[in-house]
């Protein structure tokens, strides 16, 4: 049997000293490469989130396609970057380099569904300020925040086909742009992830994390799609 005694004499100074030493000494934890992520983008992830009117009850047309534009305004710039540094360095080129992952063909898809033509969309401004992809660290950190926000998608199409009647043949093949294969692939990613987890690298993916949702909010603020923060 065990029994807890108090004491109320003043604790002595050298045992307080042993303790803070022996505390020290215990290896703490380190938090994996996607928990830090999660903690580093959370911040963000909840402010874009608050200002997208996807989700907002006068959400119309006109909005919901300035939205498509911007969103291929820099995906479309963003996937050109990532077949660069695969281009590049071709030995990484299985990491996340699946066809199946290409955003840009659903996004024309649906510009074309609302309306514009081939023209147009040539016309249509495109992000310059994209986050760096130079390293696979960089580049995991943006794909962190494009993957997930393709799993938002899911709960974004529903909303959209209830509130505009838009579904992925007038408009809304983007948020559901994996179909059946959304939750495999985000498996998929996730299992890369952890395989390239390490002290060594973790800092830098979730800063390019960060970066990758500053310089989107940054993008779609200039196309005027935000509402005030």
């Amino acid at each position: 049997m065990f029994t807890h005694v108090c004491t109320d004499r003043t604790p002595s100074p050298l045992i307080d000293t042993t303790l803070e030493l022996t505390t020290a000494l215990v290896p703490v934890p380190t938090a994996s490469v996607l928990q830090q992520l999660r903690t580093a983008t959370a911040a963000q992830h909840r402010a874009l989130e608050a200002r997208l009117p996807l989700t907002h009850a006068d959400l119309d047309f006109p909005t919901y396609q300035r939205i498509i534009q911007a969103y291929y305004g820099f995906h479309s710039p963003l996937q050109r970057s990532i077949d660069q540094f695969f281009a590049a360095q071709p030995a990484h080129s299985s990491l996340v380099q699946d066809p199946a992952r290409h955003k840009v063909p659903a996004l024309l898809k649906d510009l074309h569904a609302m309306g514009l033509t081939d023209a147009q969309i040539q016309d249509l401004p495109q992000c310059s300020e994209l986050p760096v992809i130079d390293s696979v660290a960089r580049l995991l950190g943006v794909m962190y925040v494009m993957e997930g926000a393709t799993l938002g998608g899911q709960v974004l199409r529903r909303i959209i086909a209830d509130r505009l009647g838009i579904d992925a043949e007038s408009g809304g093949e983007f948020l559901d742009v994996y179909g059946r294969d959304t939750g495999r692939l985000w498996k998929t990613f996730l299992r890369q992830l952890a395989d390239f987890d390490s002290p060594r690298h973790n800092a830098e993916v979730a800063q390019s994390a960060c970066l990758t949702f500053e310089c989107f909010e940054t993008w779609l603020e200039r196309a005027g799609v935000l509402n005030d923060a």
